[in-house]
């Protein structure tokens, strides 16, 4: 994958002229052994008057160096130490004659393996190498240095540009076990200090330069910009750009041509150019794939599993479940847990459902940790962590999450039976939701129905019902949330109104949709006319 830094060509447009530079001064450079600081040595480079022909050069070097890095290591001792000359706080430079020096068995290396470190442990600085808190970088090479230091390689790259951060670049690496990782990396220093010179030309735009970039063979810019162009539906163009950067084994074009394709697939109409276009999302997912990347296995697992390649196909996206979810990958538990409980495509095992919801669950899946916690109710079995995983929900106001708490301890599965507590839970999630029709319906008709008398809150179950469905039109054409409503009427004791409401339920269950319901509403319409009530096991 070739890699450049996205300001190194700047310094052509603008013809700086080269001046003498003592770096002894400017960039404070170490003597004696004697350790400097990486501040200070950045903001010299920073500031020197002839930034861009520095960058070019040093962006050139390092370049150089990473190409040569694994399979020549006599060759990196001139190299490194030309790198250093212009710039001593680089990370390349330290680390290829780390590698040199440790080749020639000599103990300089462990002076350059300390300067690595410390390099490195700048750019963690209050940093975690999420989008939101990025590895601070000088340049992209130095990027890709980083992820050797950690024993990663790099498989797909690009830039990134925002109002906070100008210039980033997201880095796709994976290890030799495991899957693939996503970091970024902060490269606005250089960008900021050029800016701040030069002004804000238009030639110094980041898409601007990004698309120099591309033109030069950047990976990442190519990517960067192919992304661009398929977020304004220039798909064709986008294809283009993202074809010439997964020829460098760009993983993250590969993904993203696969996207593409895959919108053409859904859309089109001709079955040639449909068959075509699967075609597409299908090479592509494989070479993402090869690449290491799970989500590729997931997402073409799924494709197989939906008939997308034919129902003489569907058999083949299990294995690649598997093994995604093998690599930690929690949606792909989740469906092979969905898939083993319900016995869709493999054969139905309730066992192997729960080891997958669990493996799903462990890993912070929230989908799966709710889907447990019903899978656990509909088994009844028990397991006490679904109770902190659904605490955890809880804790950033997942309503739905509260529910199931509410379930669990109403049944007792998971946790000792507690009604009072269950209801606390019930009333909690309608009070950070109180517009959800769903959860409002779910806690009314539980609250109202329920067999256990300890858990019934028939006055709160109406009113909560009322407001709901005086509120919400959509909510007063839907004949389960009229069930409830009505459903809640008659344990209030108003017979006449909760057989008004579910005649209406009835009336609206005649289209074709509703047609499994039908009988349960015609039976509870019934049951108000003889001034009965409902109760069933609910939760």
């Amino acid at each position: 994958m070739r890699v450049l830094l996205t300001v190194a060509f700047i310094a052509i447009s603008w013809g700086c002229q080269s001046t003498p530079v003592d770096y002894g001064s400017i960039l404070d450079k170490p003597s004696n052994g004697e350790q400097v600081s990486i501040d200070r040595l950045n903001d010299a480079l920073l500031n020197l008057p002839d930034l861009p022909r520095h960058m070019e050069r040093l962006v050139d070097l390092e370049q150089q160096a990473l190409q040569l890095v694994e399979d020549e290591p006599l060759k990196l001792g001139s190299i490194g130490t030309a790198i250093l000359d212009i710039y001593y706080g680089s990370l390349t430079g330290h680390y290829v004659l780390e590698r040199f020096y440790r080749y020639l068995e000599s103990p300089e290396a462990d002076t350059h393996a300390l300067w690595v470190e410390n390099i490195r442990a700048h750019m963690e600085d209050g940093a975690d190498g999420s989008r939101e808190q990025p590895y601070a970088s000088l340049t992209a090479v130095e990027a890709h240095i980083y992820l050797l230091t950690m024993d990663m390689s790099p498989v797909g790259s690009m830039y990134q540009t925002s109002e906070e951060r100008p210039f980033t670049l997201l880095l796709q690496a994976r290890r030799e076990t495991g899957g693939v990782s996503a970091l970024h990396f902060d490269l606005g220093g250089v960008y900021q200090a050029m800016s701040k010179r030069f002004g804000q030309t238009s030639e110094f735009h980041p898409v601007a330069l990004m698309y120099h970039q591309a033109r030069q063979g950047d990976s990442a810019a190519q990517a960067a910009i192919g992304g661009y162009l398929a977020s304004q539906n220039e798909l064709d163009s986008a294809v283009d750009w993202l074809r010439a950067a997964s020829r460098t084994g760009n993983l993250l074009a590969n993904s993203f041509l696969a996207r593409i394709y895959w919108e053409r697939a859904s859309t089109a109409s001709d079955p040639e150019l449909k068959e075509a276009a699967l075609d597409g999302v299908l090479e592509n997912y494989l070479h993402a794939i090869a690449l290491g990347s799970v989500d590729a296995m997931y997402a073409l697992g799924v494709l197989y599993l939906n008939t997308h390649y034919g129902d003489e196909n569907v058999l083949s996206g299990v294995p690649l479940l598997k093994q995604a979810a093998e690599s930690g990958h929690s949606d792909a538990a989740m469906f092979l847990a969905h898939m083993h409980y319900t016995g869709e495509a493999v054969q139905k095992d309730t066992q192997l459902a729960a080891t997958y919801y669990i493996q799903a669950s462990d890993l912070g899946n929230p989908f799966a940790r709710r889907a447990y916690a019903r899978f656990l109710l509909a088994e009844q079995r028990d397991d006490t962590r679904i109770i902190n995983w659904l605490k955890d929900l809880a804790e950033v106001d997942d309503a739905e999450a509260m529910v199931l708490l509410g379930n669990l301890h109403a049944r007792g599965v998971g946790t000792r039976q507690r009604l009072r507590r269950a209801v606390g839970w019930f009333k909690d999630a309608v009070a950070i939701s109180p517009g959800n029709a769903d959860i409002v319906n779910e806690v009314a008709w539980t609250l109202t129905v329920s067999d256990l008398q300890g858990l019934k809150r028939q006055r709160y179950a109406l009113k909560i019902m009322d407001k709901l469905m005086e509120s919400d039109s959509d909510a007063r054409t839907k004949p389960e949330y009229l069930d409830t409503w009505a459903a809640a009427y008659a344990a209030n004791g108003d017979f006449q109104r909760a057989i008004a409401i579910q005649q209406q339920a009835v009336e609206t269950a005649k289209e074709e949709q509703y047609a499994r319901v039908r009988r349960v509403l015609q039976a509870h319409l019934e049951a108000f006319q003889n001034g009965e009530t409902i109760t069933e096991k609910a939760p």
